[in-house]
């Protein structure tokens, strides 16, 4: 796949914490998929779904962009930011992710996060 292709790829993921429909995280990540978050990992398409409606609910609702993309080859880096919150449970910050991609797919990634302050 080109850089841009990856990167669609990447934006598509992003976009998931304010998506309907999570049944698109089978299009978009393989099946033995693996988020490192920090001491957490997140294993294939339903766990990721997991942990984004258990975001999901702990924020209400999340919103999140990209600030910028790079690529070489199959590697593509992401950094972003994150925002949500309901009452006195509220989520904001940047981060940094290092995505590997495969036959069209995610693979696994990295991911740092640096809450605001």
């Amino acid at each position: 796949m080109s850089n841009e292709e990856n990167f669609e790829l990447v934006r598509r993921f992003n976009q998931i914490w304010s998506a309907d429909d999570l049944g698109i995280l089978d299009e978009l990540l393989a099946p033995d998929f693996v988020a490192h978050n920090g001491d957490e990992e997140v294993h294939g398409p339903d766990g990721w779904r997991q942990f984004v409606l258990a975001g999901r609910e702990q924020y209400g609702a999340i919103s999140t962009g990209i600030d910028e993309l790079i690529g070489d080859g199959g590697l593509v880096g992401e950094r972003w930011w994150i925002r949500g919150g309901t009452g006195d449970q509220s989520v904001g910050g940047h981060g940094m992710t290092m995505h590997r991609i495969a036959d069209g797919k995610l693979q696994e990634n990295w991911a740092v996060f640096l809450p605001d302050s």
